[in-house]
């Protein structure tokens, strides 16, 4: 099958830049965890990056005057290497449809392009969401396109399983695991978390715990309590110095199955959430997104500061007669400081 690039209605600079931004917007507003892995544009297909170097600081020593200075080191430094993968997709404008909008003109045929655009722009947006979720709750990203898991090597403390479930609300002790999980997280790190991400269950079953509800009414009767909202509950997670829970309950079909981005049993500790989009990836990580082999093509005239990233163009084909809207980026989610993340399954 034959493609021509086709700029009878739109240039390919003119819709790359319509789907960037509808890229953009998506990441702001619908598809949120690029708040702790940006979108980072990257003038190449590989990644590198040195590992290790975070957590705690170790003190220097003092010493005598003309004494020798003691010789500093450098914990768990490594490089770590990787391949960003193309994503890509496609909707026909098909024949009858050309047939019957002939008398189209380029006015009333953008609507049109810019709808195909839009809706491309969410699907390559979900599967890097898909991935943000994987990497910032299980510290590793399935490819299973691919076949392959790229796993980002976090430390086994910072991946645990609550003695006593949430569900158990009469023996569960939650701000006990809380207290425990954002201790060890600060062990690691030198820093305590700044965000519980949790879903909707998980905060239910947390409001319904009797060690929480004692919290807000402690003089009420044993079962006679009501279940606290969860307004309540990050109060007091506040008042006892623990992060703020906010609910992450976001879905996307693959395969055309309905499925979750992040699980539905557990919460992750995260750091502080920051921009959408950044120059560089934060010390956690960021969503690379590097040049695709379509954007080094003539006709798409972009300029190399305008190659990495996302681009779309229209292309035509002859048997059978068909415009295409097209789009293609080369990315991945990926993390620096995987241990910057905390999982803890708290529901079975």
């Amino acid at each position: 099958m034959s493609w021509t690039l086709d700029t009878e209605f739109i240039e390919p600079t003119a819709l790359t830049g319509l789907i960037r931004a509808a890229l953009a917007d998506l990441q702001t507003n619908r598809f949120t965890l690029s708040r702790w892995l940006p979108n980072v544009q990257v003038d190449d297909i590989v990644y590198e990056f040195t590992k290790g170097g975070g957590g705690l600081a170790e003190t220097a020593s003092y010493r005598s005057w003309d004494t020798e200075s003691k010789i500093g080191r450098r914990e768990g430094i490594g490089k770590v290497m990787g391949e960003l993968p193309p994503i890509s997709e496609k909707i026909p404008f098909n024949e009858y449809d050309r047939l019957r909008q002939r008398k189209l003109g380029r006015t009333d045929a953008l609507p049109f392009i810019a709808r195909d655009a839009q809706r491309i722009a969410r699907n390559i947006a979900a599967r890097f969401e898909v991935g943000r979720g994987a990497a910032l709750v299980g510290a590793a990203v399935p490819v299973p396109e691919l076949k392959t898991t790229v796993d980002f090597g976090r430390i086994a403390t910072h991946s645990v399983v609550a003695a006593v479930l949430w569900s158990d609300h009469e023996n569960a002790k939650p701000i006990n695991d809380l207290r425990a999980w954002v201790h060890t997280y600060e062990d690691t790190n030198g820093e305590r978390p700044a965000v519980i991400l949790a879903p909707a269950a998980v905060v239910e079953n947390l409001a319904m715990c009797d060690q929480m509800i004692r919290q807000a009414y402690p003089l009420a009767p044993a079962g006679t309590a009501p279940m606290i909202t969860g307004d309540q509950a990050n109060s007091i997670l506040r008042a006892l110095n623990l992060p703020p829970i906010e609910i992450y309950d976001a879905r996307v079909k693959v395969d055309g199955v309905a499925t979750r981005i992040t699980p539905g049993n557990a919460i992750a500790l995260l750091p502080e959430p920051g921009a959408t989009t950044a120059a560089a990836p934060t010390d956690l990580g960021a969503t690379l997104l590097g040049t695709t082999a379509e954007s080094l093509e003539e006709e798409y005239a972009l300029q190399p500061s305008e190659q990495p990233g996302i681009v779309a163009a229209q292309w035509k084909t002859k048997d059978p007669v068909r415009v295409w809207t097209h789009a293609a980026a080369v990315g991945i989610p990926v993390l620096r400081e995987p241990n910057l993340t905390f999982k803890a399954q708290v529901l079975a």
